[in-house]
């Protein structure tokens, strides 16, 4: 089973659920590009709540497995799939 956890400067996030982790890289995008936006987070690990992001905002995506069977399973790349959103790289 996988987890994402995001943290937006010093807030954590958790998601079971890969489908609003995807929605809300698209809404920070956004919000960076439009000079700073409120973006709502659902279905996370706090209640549902919104919060403002620029391209000042510092964001970490990252991805952990929590292994539901025995070790050795043999899916070992996606152990470590953590990333920085670059906001330069996007203009």
């Amino acid at each position: 089973m996988q987890v994402y956890h995001v943290y937006i400067d010093d807030l954590r996030f958790t998601f079971v659920d890969r489908a609003p982790v995807e929605q809300l890289k698209e809404r920070v995008v956004e919000a960076s590009r439009a000079a700073g936006a409120f973006v709502p987070i659902t279905q996370s690990s706090r209640p549902p709540s919104e919060v403002f992001v620029t391209s000042a905002t510092k964001i970490r995506i990252e991805t952990a497995s929590i292994p539901r069977e025995s070790a050795g399973t043999g899916e070992g790349d996606e152990d470590d799939d953590a990333f920085w959103f670059d906001f330069d790289s996007l203009s």
